[in-house]
């Protein structure tokens, strides 16, 4: 019975990402997980994205508006406002939740981990036309550590409503928002790694943190000025300490070849090629 399982809110924010926003919209579409709402706040695009949105609206448990707003942060500050969850998720236009089972594994481990309200994972970077590049896998969680560089991958990260009960995005950061929330969340609250794959993290040209590179350090400096002092993340880690980061990511491609059930159309190159891509500098 769907009244029996806990609703899960996912929040994302859209703006003119018409090429992306069909690969989130299934990825949250066909989660295997029932209790679920999808909301989309567009900032007025003026691409194909209401086209895709109409087109999916009846389809699923999703409900969308659009209309000008003040930034990204903005936009997902009105998504909290609407979610009815006992979950949140959150993942932007050119994002995705990884497996068709995400969801339902998330609402597992806040099952069991009753003390935690932030989960976080593993994540797939894809390209713009949705190969497969490498995975992700940030640390076991380490506040010191955030105070230097923001190691967590946004569309990984679960929290429960009472998050958003306390806190909102700062509106007036317009890169940095993610880095900012959970630094302030992480003051109160405590975070657990699951050493799985839970969202896709998508580069493409037009990304904030490529196309305006520049705005997004001097965000985040300015952000973690309060909290620490931020450093690029190549002078964080030596190379062994890559090295061995890399291996470990190979084991999780091995599991991800085998053990996985895509959302959407991910192209898998030949498992031997996406773990070289694993390992380069």
């Amino acid at each position: 019975m769907i009244d029996n399982l806990p609703l899960v809110s996912v929040i994302t924010p859209s703006y003119n990402q018409g090429k992306f926003i069909e690969d989130a919209i299934l990825s949250v579409k066909n989660q295997d997980y029932p209790n679920i709402e999808h909301i989309i706040i567009d900032g007025g695009s003026i691409d194909t994205t209401l086209n895709i949105l109409k087109k999916y609206e009846n389809a699923y448990r999703m409900q969308w508006i659009s209309e000008p707003d003040n930034g990204q942060a903005d936009a997902i500050n009105k998504g909290f406002d609407r979610a009815k969850g006992e979950i949140i998720g959150w993942i932007n236009s050119d994002d995705a939740y990884f497996d068709v089972r995400t969801i339902n594994a998330i609402v597992k481990y806040f099952q069991t981990f009753k003390e935690i309200n932030v989960i976080y994972g593993n994540a797939a970077r894809i390209d713009e036309n949705n190969l497969l590049l490498f995975i992700i896998k940030p640390k076991k969680f380490d506040r010191d550590y955030l105070k230097k560089t923001c190691f967590l991958i946004q569309p990984a990260v679960f929290f429960r409503k009472r998050i958003i009960d306390e806190f909102r995005l700062d509106t007036s950061l317009h890169i940095a928002m993610d880095y900012d929330f959970w630094l302030r969340i992480s003051k109160f609250h405590d975070f657990k790694y699951i050493n799985k794959i839970f969202a896709v993290d998508r580069t493409h040209k037009d990304r904030k943190i490529i196309s305006r590179r520049t705005d997004m350090i001097n965000e985040s400096v300015k952000v973690s000025k309060e909290y620490g002092n931020f450093e690029k993340t190549n002078k964080l880690q030596s190379y062994y300490t890559y090295l061995l980061k890399s291996v470990y990511g190979i084991d999780t491609i091995w599991n991800l070849y085998h053990k996985y059930n895509l959302a959407f159309d991910i192209k898998l190159d030949a498992m031997q090629r996406t773990m070289l891509r694993q390992i380069k500098p």
